[in-house]
């Protein structure tokens, strides 16, 4: 199922739900019941199988996407986000 972001124009919050393509896009935001929108474009992922060391050594992608490997806005500090830890 596609993960989809939402952002509430009234309070500003965002959140991601996993809905499956036949179902409607939600409505109401969780924290105020205001009127959400979709974010175009969000959602994506590429998932490569094959024998990976976990993410260690890949480069972070924040740079070139403005998300990181996890999904966040800044780096989370692991290998694969371009931090020093595991």
């Amino acid at each position: 199922m596609p993960t989809y972001d939402y952002k509430c124009d009234a309070c500003g919050h965002g959140f991601e739900r996993f809905q499956g393509m036949s179902e409607p896009p939600l409505r109401e935001c969780p924290q105020c019941g205001k009127p959400v929108r979709r974010l175009i474009g969000s959602g994506t992922a590429i998932h490569v199988k094959g024998g990976s060391s976990g993410g260690a050594g890949k480069s972070c992608s924040l740079e070139s996407t403005g998300r990181t490997c996890c999904g966040r806005d800044e780096r989370c500090g692991k290998t694969g986000c371009g931090g020093d830890s595991a």
